[in-house]
């Protein structure tokens, strides 16, 4: 499905576009900007390793980092998922949370070949239509026309935004050792070092 072209003028939110392959995909509403805290009022169910459903509070004590994944049954999201793992595995005060566009069924490939994966995941799919539409908002990971959402990793220091990546190709996860390696040196700084639409 080709993407529709808008006129641009000042006062107006510019689309954000991001690449499927040949496919212009345009993302919901904007990026979350550093520094803002998560407001958004969402309840998502649990897919694997938690009972709880993730909600704002979840979200808002410590180092979190987020992993929004589109479809978890493809080679990027379970290498996304596989890298943020290993590669935070020394930073035990950061917690992971994965949430995916998939029915927590989807899961199960990652438990089978990837059992060592300790980090929790929730689903977009079977919450609530208020739910789903607060958390892409909050993110800036939802897809106009889709029920898919976008590849991104967030970093959310008690409850405030620390750093933003959403990747402009969405065939591929985004480079989880440069975010890594932003929050490592403290430096998260802006959001802009990163490839954001």
């Amino acid at each position: 499905m080709p993407a529709v072209e808008r006129p641009f003028s000042p006062g107006t939110i510019k689309p954000r576009m991001v690449k499927l392959g040949d496919q212009l995909l345009e993302l919901e509403g904007a990026s979350p900007v550093v520094g803002a805290r998560l407001e958004a009022d969402f309840s998502l169910p649990a897919a694997r390793h938690s009972v709880d459903p993730l909600d704002r509070a979840a979200l808002s004590e410590g180092l979190v980092i987020v992993s929004t994944l589109p479809n978890i049954g493809k080679h990027a999201c379970i290498a996304q998922v596989v890298d943020l793992e290993h590669v935070t595995r020394p930073l035990a005060q950061w917690r992971i949370v994965h949430v995916s566009a998939d029915p927590a069924s989807y899961w199960s490939e990652v438990d089978t070949y990837h059992p060592d994966i300790e980090s929790a995941a929730w689903t977009l799919h079977g919450a609530s239509q208020e739910s789903r539409v607060a958390f892409c908002a909050a993110f800036g990971v939802g897809v106009v026309g889709h029920r898919r959402i976008a590849h991104g990793l967030f970093a959310i220091e008690d409850g405030l935004f620390a750093s933003v990546m959403i990747p402009r190709d969405q065939l591929s996860a985004p480079s989880v050792r440069q975010f890594v390696q932003a929050l490592r040196s403290g430096g998260c700084g802006e959001a802009s070092r990163f490839d954001r639409p």
